[in-house]
């Protein structure tokens, strides 16, 4: 193989490499919920930094304010050994969101949904207490137009005995393909939304837990041969004039 030619691969093979780990952390507020710490010795706290819940549904459901706003906040994680533990909990604490339909955790983050780039959202669940299997949990991204929240892409888990009876959180992903410019949602805030979809089977006290929210972005493919592509050029370019 020629020197050029060689030169041109390593060239191609270091471009693809770095292109290939393009994808973006984008920040969340609060991902772990580690904030507040719940004081020591209560067994969990309704307040949630960074997060929003929803607004308390009408008199005739027949909850008041107070209690509705005690269906979602922050468990400590207990120590290995205890009942409840999960082993694989990011930090000390994870939310919790009471099966109860409309009971929910949402969250505007700082960053827009952007042309040309594709998301994915990831969150650690499971279920606890009384909760049936077929019990259905959402999580989602979405956009507001500072009137209505519309929903962009979706994933809906329905509750089984292996996400139920484990020490371990599973992980739920949602994937929205590339945003285009001529989308409703370009431009705008990026909304992550965990919430109780459907009701329980039975009585009792019954929710979701969730850890560990990551949101990605990513290039689209094209985009990143684009770039391998016109570095080839360059270096191939480079290459001819020192052969000269």
């Amino acid at each position: 193989m020629s020197p050029l030619i060689q030169s041109t691969s390593r060239l191609a093979l270091a471009t693809l490499s770095v292109m290939g780990v393009a994808a973006q952390s984008l920040p969340v507020s609060n991902p772990s919920f580690e904030s507040p710490q719940v004081p020591p010795g209560f067994p969990a706290s309704t307040f949630v930094d960074g997060w929003q819940k929803n607004p308390p549904p009408p008199p005739e459901w027949g909850i008041t304010p107070d209690q509705w706003d005690q269906m979602a906040g922050i468990f400590p994680n207990p120590a290995a050994g205890q009942p409840r533990h999960i082993v694989n909990a990011s930090g000390t604490q994870v939310a919790f969101v009471f099966a109860v339909p409309g009971v929910a955790l949402t969250q505007l983050t700082a960053n827009t949904f952007t042309p040309g780039l594709a998301y994915s959202l990831d969150v650690g669940l499971r279920g606890g207490g009384a909760l049936t299997p077929g019990t259905q949990f959402y999580v989602g991204l979405f956009y507001t137009d500072g009137v209505s929240r519309t929903s962009i892409a979706s994933t809906v888990v329905s509750a089984t005995d292996e996400l139920t009876n484990t020490d371990t959180l599973r992980t739920i992903s949602v994937a929205l393909g590339t945003v285009s410019s001529s989308d409703a949602w370009s431009g705008r805030q990026i909304g992550i939304e965990l919430s109780a979809l459907s009701p329980n089977g039975t009585q009792g006290i019954a929710y979701w837990e969730a850890d560990n929210v990551q949101l990605t972005a990513v290039p689209e493919p094209s985009t990143w041969a684009l770039g391998a592509t016109g570095i080839l050029v360059l270096g191939a370019a480079t290459m001819n004039h020192r052969r000269r």
